[in-house]
């Protein structure tokens, strides 16, 4: 299974639980004025482009229309940044407590505190229904806990 947590820039400063209704209800439709958008349009190539100098390691690979996938090198960590015209989906893999799992979530969540702090992008964790503007022990323990409490049900017995 794959954990993903959403980024966007809200236009107000300040990212509610209204805009994500918004969002998750018209979202995917190009027919909205702008001026309805609740977060901001961004440049996904200008995004990856200032990932990269947090991460040079990261690989990009095009997405469609100017989408951009970022990967994180190792490819047993799963992690990919899929930049979007309104924000940037973070996906990586639910997997067992352990040191593994906190490095993964400490290297998704570096990505998130950059975010915010550089570029004003909060965050929106579906799976345990929190907006956060980057507090990152809270965050981290939070899913941590979900990751611990989902994965024993996935496993075969």
């Amino acid at each position: 299974m794959i954990y993903e947590i959403h980024l966007f820039v809200p236009k107000t400063g300040q990212l509610t639980p209204s805009m994500l209704k918004w969002l998750f209800e018209h979202g995917q439709s190009e027919d909205q004025p702008e001026k309805y958008w609740p977060v901001r349009r961004i440049k996904p190539r200008a995004l990856a482009r200032a990932l990269l100098r947090l991460d040079p390691k990261l690989v990009a690979i095009p997405g469609p229309d100017d989408d951009v996938e970022l990967h994180y090198p190792d490819e047993q960590l799963g992690i990919v940044l899929y930049a979007h015209t309104r924000g940037v989906i973070l996906f990586f893999p639910y997997m067992p407590f352990g040191i593994f799992s906190r490095v993964v979530l400490g290297i998704c969540y570096t990505y998130i505190r950059y975010l915010y702090d550089s570029l004003g992008f909060w965050s929106y964790d579906p799976q345990i229904n929190v907006i956060s503007y980057a507090d990152d022990f809270q965050s981290i323990e939070e899913t941590a806990a979900l990751m611990d409490q989902v994965m024993p049900r996935l496993l075969p017995s």
